[in-house]
């Protein structure tokens, strides 16, 4: 990645949408989850181009996030699995998931154990199929990594958000329990 300190403002939201039109190239921009698009370049119109010392290192941060390779392909991995659709995750609850397996992480309660398991009922609907188990952990997993939910703190700093509580190992315990 480019040198990032003392980038100008358009320096930086030119980065930002060369990173996001990497990310989606190739995706039709009404495909589903392909709108995320137009959240993940949004940077402040008039956004100073010298930053304050939080702005500055959240914007470092985010470049070299926006640079490491591996980040892309996970990135791109996320845009092109979402544009397919697919049948949505009716087996659970967002809100199940961070309520009992973000408890489960806290505890640290292992999702192979016995009460994982237990925890695991908690969140998933009756009767899902050890398939269907499988194929949600892998979108579950496909969709979970906590560089992007970095990548979106940090934004929310450049845009000046309150930071949201991670979700990431929460959903990390959650496609291990479905696993095992």
């Amino acid at each position: 990645m480019r040198e990032t300190n003392g980038s100008s403002a358009r320096e930086r939201q030119r980065i930002v949408d060369e990173f996001v039109d990497r990310a989606f190239a190739g995706i039709d921009p009404d495909a589903p989850g392909a709108h995320i698009a137009n959240g993940m370049r949004q940077l402040p119109p008039d956004a100073p181009d010298v930053l304050g010392p939080e702005r500055q290192a959240a914007w470092e941060e985010l470049a070299a996030l926006m640079g490491d390779e591996s980040f892309q392909r996970g990135v791109r991995q996320m845009a092109v699995t979402g544009a397919r659709g697919g049948e949505p995750p009716a087996e659970f609850d967002a809100e199940r998931v961070g309520e009992h397996a973000g408890a489960a992480v806290a505890a640290g309660v292992a999702p192979d154990s016995a009460r994982g398991q237990e925890i695991l009922g908690r969140i998933l609907a009756p009767g899902t199929t050890a398939e269907r188990r499988a194929r949600l952990a892998e979108r579950v997993a496909t969709f979970t990594d906590r560089r992007v939910e970095r990548y979106w703190l940090l934004m929310g700093v450049l845009n000046d958000r309150p930071p949201f509580p991670e979700s990431a190992p929460a959903y990390e315990w959650f496609a291990a329990a479905l696993r095992a």
